[in-house]
């Protein structure tokens, strides 16, 4: 499966030239626009009266692209016409050859009772007005025609980025398009991951149009995807428990025992061949009720404390990853602890929770380490990392993770809706699978034993990590379609894993 990427509006103009030279005209990429997504739609919505608001340039191609698809599927387009008729030799084109399947074409604002009552009538209305060029503030005219759409109960879809929002910074006008769903026309764009964009994007569904990978030159971040279920360790009948590793998850505390149990889990639902909890005894006791795979490490009482750092990195010698930081606590006793693990062993470890939060003051101690550190802050926990505000950071993800991670020489994934995972030598992912939810505690937890899990077993680290992340997120998805969004608990997600690895990837 190709790979699939976040890039700019300038970077995806330099990949729709070069698939031009490659034999694709723009024409072409057009048409396939529209039947790409009047497909999509048709997998959604009943066939219906369908509202296609166009503009006056390539989008509105588009628009027109999509009515005739919609019209072979079954609706009955309304073409509106926002502002003014098609301007681009390739719009004009369009709507010419479709023009006979529309069941009428109306001007708004010249037209506004016969748009208004058109609009009440369509079960779904589909936003090609601008494109990923847009910038600055919508006119008036088109603030109201899209306030009349926003308070429709229509099913309401965005052509490539919901109009009104700059697909370069996320910045967005308040009374731009807001779509339940948006189709990212061959690659995401960068704006969509930021505010107040994103929130006007809805589910955001990345639609092929025939642009091979080979024409994405430039472009801000790759996109995590299905090709990441291939790094998963496929399982040989002539295997034993050592053949997929052994996690070191060091994990929980009297108060929060439950943040041990649920990395526990994921881990050893990931596959991993051995995991052994390291804890206090308070932990350790309890979690051992219910997961009955694991082994446990017993380390003093009530919270963990550098006197136990010989018992523990002793233990680590045989550990092919390690885990630290769910629910340890936040003190310099845990610092010391995970420093004794850093100086004292050489494989992978992630640091979570409250292993980066009592990192955070000896963040400069990092400069020396290799690469093998893997740190899964969110955004607070990230901005007491690095120093910077929490505002900067959810408006500049991409080049925040970037720019710490090759700084201090680690792996950061920095957690959020959409998450951003970056390397010590530059690379960057962009992780959009997952739902709302995740929007629980615990589901940190959950990550950081399913990325350990996939460490233990051998996986590089770039390909666990965002393997991971891509997994997890997957099951909330799953999870979600027979069950509300609102009770699906994080710790039920890992028995979902070996479904989806085999359902989806045949994986054994």
């Amino acid at each position: 499966m190709s790979k699939q990427f976040v890039v700019t509006p300038a970077g995806m103009k330099k990949a729709e030239a070069m698939c031009e030279e490659k034999g694709t005209s723009c024409a072409v990429l057009m048409r396939n626009v529209g039947s790409a997504i009047a497909l999509h739609i048709s997998r959604i919505a009943k066939p219906c009266r369908a509202a296609v608001l166009v503009g006056s340039g390539n989008n509105g191609g588009d628009g027109f692209a999509l009515a005739h698809n919609l019209r072979k599927r079954g609706f009955s387009p309304v073409i509106i016409m926002a502002g003014s008729a098609p301007k681009t030799d390739l719009a004009i084109d369009c709507y010419n050859e479709y023009k006979s399947d529309y069941e009428a074409v109306l001007s708004y604002p010249d037209e506004p009772e016969k748009v208004l009552s058109e609009i009440a009538s369509c079960g779904i209305i589909a936003d090609c007005v601008y494109g990923t060029g847009f910038h600055g503030e919508l006119h008036p005219d088109i603030r109201r025609l899209f306030s009349y759409c926003n308070e429709s109960a229509a099913l309401r879809f965005s052509a490539d980025i919901a109009s009104g929002c700059n697909a370069n910074d996320g910045s967005a006008d308040e009374y731009s398009f807001r779509a339940d769903m948006t189709f990212a026309l061959g690659a995401v764009k960068t704006g969509q991951l930021y505010v107040p964009c994103s929130e006007y994007s809805g589910d955001i569904v990345l639609l092929d149009i025939g642009i091979s990978e080979s024409c994405y030159t430039e472009y801000d971040a790759e996109l995590n995807g299905d090709s990441l279920a291939s790094y998963f360790v496929n399982r040989s009948r002539i295997t034993h428990k050592g053949t997929f590793g052994r996690l070191l998850n060091v994990s929980g505390s009297e108060n929060c025992i439950g943040a041990a149990w649920m990395s526990t889990n994921a881990a050893l639902r990931t596959g991993a061949g051995l995991v052994t909890l390291a804890s206090v005894s308070e932990v350790t006791s309890s979690v051992a009720n219910t997961l009955h795979e694991c082994i446990y490490l017993p380390l003093g009482s009530k919270t963990l404390t550098s006197d136990c750092a010989d018992k523990l990195c002793k233990n680590a010698q045989t550990a092919s990853a390690i885990l630290f930081g769910c629910g340890v606590g936040n003190s310099d006793e845990t610092y010391r602890l995970l420093r004794s693990l850093i100086e004292n062993t050489d494989c992978p470890i992630v640091i979570d929770a409250d292993g980066i939060n009592s990192l955070a003051p000896h963040i400069n101690e990092l400069r020396d380490n290799t690469d093998r550190l893997i740190l899964t802050p969110h955004i607070k926990e990230f901005s007491r990392l690095s120093g910077l505000d929490t505002a900067y950071i959810l408006r500049n993800k991409l080049s925040a993770a970037k720019d710490f991670a090759k700084k201090y020489g680690v792996h950061v994934l920095l957690k959020d809706a959409y998450s951003v995972y970056a390397t010590p030598d530059g690379f960057t992912a962009v992780n959009m699978s997952g739902n709302a939810a995740l929007a629980k505690g615990g589901s940190g937890d959950t990550l950081a034993g399913t990325i350990g899990g996939l460490l233990a077993q051998g996986i590089e680290i770039k390909n666990a990590v965002r393997l991971g992340a891509y997994l997890f997120g997957l099951s909330a998805q799953y999870a979600a379609r027979d069950r509300s969004m609102s009770g699906i608990l994080p710790s039920e997600l890992p028995a979902l894993y070996p479904y989806i690895l085999r359902e989806f990837y045949g994986i054994a």
